[in-house]
């Protein structure tokens, strides 16, 4: 195949890869759901549509210009670091997708919060209260505490959920000082300490976000598993976006935890 085909051919998956992209990630926009997650995507799958409707004819004034060869080297160093983008988000996604240990018995769970009034947080209150009606003899904690626009913090968010799902408020205790899955899961820590629970976490929040959750509480020497809750299909693509980077600062920049 001819290297104008070859480049034709990459130019049309670019575009149509980029128009997909822009489509998925603009989803949660109907919603009212915009933060950095969905926001980066929309910004990445627009330079797929610029690279697939400009990269021919760029290309071509490139190599017809008076420095070609540092541009040829330029161009291929720009097709590597892309390269190397996609592979380590394939890597993170592998991550987000391991599978997590379900818990064998009882123990606390830990629901970690999320921006109150949002379905991410109900959808982790269901899950939660499908695990403590099944487990009449476990307590809850509530993690999470008020963020900019949050009128009520997020522990009690919880809290009124589990309620509203028949859970009795005496089987719930409430963390409402933390603002990341970390302080999360060491503030919980000292709530099971103080009060003499069961050592043993059951940590509820949703699937992508559990590997990182779980990898912290073993960093935190807590014994933890996996209840994981659903992800609403129209927030997938802003909740992805952001546990992609939110993986990158855990891997490459773990003393920013």
């Amino acid at each position: 195949m001819k290297r104008t085909h070859k480049e034709k051919i990459t130019s049309v998956l670019a575009l149509c890869a980029g128009a997909g992209l822009f489509i998925w990630f603009c989803i949660p926009l109907f919603w009212g759901v915009f933060h950095v997650g969905n926001g980066g995507g929309i910004l990445f799958s627009l330079f797929l549509i610029a690279g697939g409707i400009w990269y021919v004819p760029l290309r071509s004034r490139m190599e017809q210009a008076k420095h070609a060869k540092p541009l040829r080297v330029l161009r291929r160093s720009c097709w590597g670091i892309l390269a190397v983008c996609f592979a380590w988000a394939a890597f993170l996604t592998g991550c987000m997708l391991w599978p997590t240990p379900s818990p064998s018995g009882s123990g606390t769970v830990v629901i970690l919060g999320c921006k109150v009034g949002s379905a991410a947080l109900q959808a982790r209150i269901d899950a939660a209260a499908e695990y403590l009606h099944s487990h009449p003899d476990a307590v809850a904690i509530a993690s999470g505490g008020q963020g900019d626009g949050e009128w009520i913090s997020e522990a009690e968010a919880i809290r009124s959920g589990l309620e509203q799902h028949g859970i009795s408020s005496g089987r719930i205790y409430l963390e409402d000082q933390s603002t990341n899955t970390n302080e999360n899961l060491a503030n919980s820590r000292r709530v099971i300490e103080a009060e003499g629970l069961d050592p043993t976490c059951i940590l509820v929040t949703e699937r992508y976000h559990m590997f990182r959750a779980l990898q912290l509480a073993q960093q935190q020497g807590i014994t933890a598993y996996a209840f994981p809750a659903k992800t609403p299909w129209y927030l997938l693509s802003a909740s992805y976006g952001r546990e992609l980077l939110a993986l990158t600062k855990f891997f490459l920049f773990p003393w920013m935890e």
